[in-house]
């Protein structure tokens, strides 16, 4: 099994998006399987990209820009 950290976390989001784009139902429920082994680092994944202005998207975001978005909220809040 693998670690639960906000790597694995990218790693289940991005294997969810490209199971959901290829149909394949099986893929699919594995991914979804991934995901919900990684919360909550995924729930923080999807916070940080949500209203981002730099243009981020999963495919180019990295676990020190996550801690830095979710660092920057809760400062801001």
């Amino acid at each position: 099994m693998r670690g639960v950290n906000l790597s694995n976390a990218i790693a289940a989001l991005r294997f969810r998006m490209r199971a959901r784009r290829s149909g394949d139902a099986d893929q699919r429920a594995q991914a979804e399987l991934g995901v919900k082994a990684q919360e909550p680092f995924c729930s923080q994944v999807q916070q940080a990209l949500i209203g981002n202005r730099e243009g981020m998207t999963l495919s180019k975001v990295t676990p020190g820009w996550v801690k830095q978005q979710l660092a920057s909220k809760v400062t801001t809040s």
